[in-house]
């Protein structure tokens, strides 16, 4: 029999899963803006937005399902997950901003040649997408693959500080290029945090994959 609990957890991660799908679409636009080097702010800064005010539901739903309910366990270990998650989602949509944000706050840069950005962007992508699997689905499959995928990350970050300290360019260039690779190093580490609540959740087992 369905509890009245379960009826909350479930609207509380579709929730969730809305607030990830928007984080993709900030991240992703804020990303083509930097390529292109077009002005995406404003349509960055509305997601971000949302994803703020959306945390904020998830909270709200949180502290009642806990007021009302007084769950157990496992439902508890869920319900903490959820507010962690929701927080990191919201990171998604801050660091989106700050990329955006990036043209109109120190101006044009030029493009370099060598710098992994669009790889990153790439892996960063996937390991969203694997995390919201993994919250939507509980397929502890995505573990190993987000786990994999963030060291791929990590490796391409250091490369790319590596290549700009020694690349001769205007700091306007370097700062852009620096910065981005850095947001989405911490957008990584996010997704992370995302797949390490979901398995305690699922598991009852702390475990860090960093």
């Amino acid at each position: 029999m369905s509890r009245p609990l379960d009826l909350g957890l479930r609207q509380t991660r579709n929730l969730l899963i809305r607030m990830g799908r928007l984080a993709e679409e900030a991240i992703k636009r804020s990303l083509e803006g930097f390529q292109e080097m077009e002005d995406v702010y404003e349509d960055v800064r509305d997601w971000s937005n949302t994803l703020l005010i959306l945390s904020s539901e998830v909270e709200e739903q949180v502290i009642s399902l806990i007021a009302l309910h007084q769950p157990m366990a496992r439902d508890l270990r869920t319900l903490r997950a959820y507010l962690k998650i929701a927080y990191d989602l919201e990171r998604f949509g801050r660091y989106a901003l700050d990329i955006a944000d990036l043209l109109r706050g120190i101006g044009p840069w030029r493009r370099l040649e060598g710098i992994p950005l669009r790889e990153m962007g790439e892996r960063v992508m996937e390991m969203i997408k694997a995390a919201l699997s993994l919250m939507e689905n509980g397929d502890q499959a995505e573990i190993d693959e987000i786990s994999m995928i963030e060291r791929e990350v990590d490796r391409l970050y250091r490369r790319g500080l590596k290549t700009l300290a020694e690349v001769e360019a205007d700091a306007r260039t370097i700062i852009a290029h620096i910065l981005t690779i850095r947001y989405l190093e911490r957008i990584a580490d996010h997704a992370i945090y995302i797949t390490e609540s979901m398995t305690y959740a699922l598991t009852g087992r702390r475990f860090f994959l960093r």
